[in-house]
């Protein structure tokens, strides 16, 4: 009756036994860690409770446990080793190994079926002092440390660190080159880098915009330039203002450089993809052609770059977590357009954090963003300038405000530039990375179905152009922050491409198809620089930024310091600070005004000018700058009425690019004879 009694208790218990191992093994799927290996005199199971051996057949040690007693059986072994597997699956094993001479210590007092509490107080001493005791003498060892297999690395060949280091010094100096070689004189000086480096100016000397703020973007980025600016001397320290502006835009590139091959070796897990990431990414005509302006989209690209490189390289880190919030708030602050990016950097988040620690990660991650981006919402609270006059009651003077900003850029049309027209350029530009990119794009959205990190980079290229797809305005620079997105889809769907063909042909692994993929990745980068030297060409040997520096010295030496001069914004700061290119030593030109501001900001329209077209000395007008006057009405006819009374002293023309236009700068004096 016992035996029966016994076998069937261990035939329960086996099975009892045998769940738990494997409710235990499916818990957190998700985990990267897990043992491959255990020492085989180590026992990976709960305590092992001492008691009368019998003759079971089962070799299994079963124990069974109520809340009164504890018995256990267990089979008479040979006197021989005998491994016995108690649990395995593809993931770990647990193995364990009875040894008839060894025996097994004590680990708690038998009590039959004497309820617990029954037990004296010298029996549960002696049960305390040899569990502490076999605690004492087992052996403690460290498991070996398992990185995060967030993303496969594999490695066919093992490079050496110098090497590596070498191949991307290159990269990053062949970055320098293309983009360092004629910065000064190609493209012309554009609107909006005059505006930026005039808003730094503005900076130094403790203001936010040269006339009222307008809210139309975050402070930061120009700030970046304000310190640049006093860390190098002066506006003037590379010959004019924005100069000196390009210069800070060269470091920003090669930065952004750097993140590009750190991202793509870093998702791909292959140098090779990252050194043609960075090469696409660097020499493309497009990026050659907008990322040298001193433009904001410059700058906040540089910082969500570092946020995405710092997420992915996190693994399931706050250490990395919080400074990516921190770099991609900088990115908002500098341009309020990268807030499109939240959504796709919350998602990187998820996929880079553990299970038990996701939902915190998430959480500082959002908060840090918001805390940061908050700053310009701030300011406009504290100055009281977030609802446009008239909506709070006791708000009737005439201000900018925040929402009344953001309505008015909202409501933009396209005449100044949609995406279309934008589009045409790029194709113009460079047409192969246009038509390549949109391709590898569509093949990660395919591809990411099975591989999250693959898909993450097509909803980064997706999230910009939905931004840019919008309707409203939309000028060709602003593909700027789709740049890098575009050259890392590429080499990450280049690198799906073979594994498709690979899997297909069941070559994956073989030294014939890893030569193969090396073959083609130097015969890429050999056409890519023929193609980009034949795209880019014009960018080395044209200086339509010429015409812009003459009219600057002609007004040096032709135009009374207290005239009024009518200009755009590339000639204010060099007008108005000390040493500038139109000023040298002489005095400055406090009533040298930016055209808009001239015909839309009251201070000026019906302040300075009162109206008036002879209260106007000079005009100094670009084409673009001409076409607004003529076309836009409005305030803009009191400039229209001036050139209508005014005579051409002076016109510079240089090429344009490609030599297919002309950049023209018209100096006009207003006769004031009616």
């Amino acid at each position: 009756m016992s035996t029966h009694t016994a076998n069937q208790d261990s035939q329960e218990l086996e099975s009892v036994s045998t769940r738990s191992l494997l409710s235990s093994s499916s818990q957190d799927d998700n985990s990267d860690r897990w043992i491959d290996q255990f020492d085989p005199m180590a026992t990976i199971t709960t305590p092992v409770f001492q008691g009368k051996k019998t003759s079971s057949q089962s070799s299994t040690l079963a124990t069974r446990s109520t809340s009164h007693s504890v018995q256990v059986l267990e089979r008479e072994e040979d006197n021989h080793d005998v491994p016995v597997d108690e649990h395995q699956d593809q993931r770990f094993f647990v193995r364990t190994t009875y040894t008839s001479e060894q025996q097994p210590q004590q680990l708690r007092f038998t009590t039959s079926n004497v309820p617990l509490f029954f037990v004296s107080m010298l029996d549960q001493i002696r049960w305390l002092s040899a569990e502490r005791q076999h605690i004492i003498e087992t052996e403690t060892r460290v498991l070996p440390r398992i990185d995060s297999n967030n993303t496969p690395q594999p490695k066919a060949f093992s490079v050496p660190a110098w090497l590596e280091t070498f191949v991307v010094a290159v990269g990053m100096i062949a970055s320098l080159l293309v983009h360092a070689i004629n910065i000064f004189n190609f493209p012309s000086y554009q609107e909006d880098e005059g505006t930026y480096m005039a808003n730094a100016w503005a900076a130094v000397h403790g203001m936010l915009q040269p006339y009222a703020y307008r809210y139309d973007h975050p402070p930061i980025g120009w700030m970046q330039i304000a310190l640049w600016v006093q860390a190098t001397g002066g506006f003037f320290t590379f010959n004019n203002a924005v100069n000196s502006g390009r210069v800070l835009m060269l470091l920003y590139v090669l930065g952004s450089s750097l993140l590009v091959y750190l991202i793509a070796r870093r998702l791909s897990g292959n140098r090779i993809i990252a050194s043609i990431a960075l090469l696409i990414f660097s020499l493309s005509p497009l990026s050659i052609l907008y990322q040298r302006q001193v433009l904001l989209d410059n700058i906040g690209t540089f910082w969500l770059l570092l946020a995405l490189y710092l997420l992915v390289a996190s693994n399931s880190r706050l250490l990395y977590i919080v400074p990516s919030a921190v770099s991609f708030g900088m990115a908002i602050l500098s341009k309020e357009i990268f807030l499109i990016f939240m959504p796709v950097m919350l998602y990187t988040v998820w996929l880079n954090t553990t299970t038990f620690q996701r939902k915190f990660g998430m959480v500082v991650f959002t908060y840090i963003v918001i805390s940061l981006s908050s700053v310009f919402l701030l300011l406009a609270v504290l100055k009281g300038e977030l609802f446009p006059p008239g909506v709070l009651p006791w708000d009737h003077h005439p201000h900018l405000s925040l929402i009344g900003t953001l309505f008015t850029q909202v409501q933009r049309g396209q005449q100044q530039g949609s995406l279309i027209s934008s589009w045409q350029t790029w194709l113009e530009i460079d047409p192969l990375l246009i038509i390549v990119s949109s391709i590898a794009i569509v093949i990660n959205l395919i591809g990411g179905w099975k591989h999250r990190q693959q898909r993450l980079l097509a909803l980064y290229a997706v999230s910009f152009m939905v931004l840019l797809a919008r309707g409203g305005i939309v000028f060709p620079y602003y593909i700027i922050p789709l740049l890098p997105f575009m050259a890392l889809n590429i080499v990450v769907a280049g690198q799906t491409v073979f594994s498709w063909i690979g899997n297909y042909r069941n070559v994956k692994k073989e030294r014939s198809f890893i030569i193969a993929s090396a073959i083609l990745a130097v015969i890429f980068i050999g056409a890519i620089i023929p193609y980009n030297v034949l795209y880019t060409a014009p960018m080395y040997t044209l200086h339509p930024a010429s015409t812009q520096e003459d009219a600057l010295l002609w007004i040096r030496e032709n135009v009374p310091h207290n005239d009024v001069l009518i200009i755009n914004n590339y000639l204010y700061t060099d007008l108005h600070e000390e040493g500038g290119a139109g000023v040298a030593n002489g005095a400055t030109y406090p009533y040298a005004h930016f055209y808009l501001n001239a015909a839309y900001d009251p201070s000026l329209h019906d302040g300075l000018l009162q109206n008036n077209w002879k209260n106007i000395d000079y005009i100094v007008v670009d084409q673009d700058m001409l076409n607004s006057i003529k076309t836009l009405g409005g305030p803009m006819l009191l400039m229209d009425r001036a050139l209508h009374h005014a005579i051409l002293r002076k016109e510079f023309r240089a090429n344009s690019y490609g030599g297919q236009a002309q950049e023209i700068i018209q100096i006009y004096q207003v006769i004031h004879t009616s």
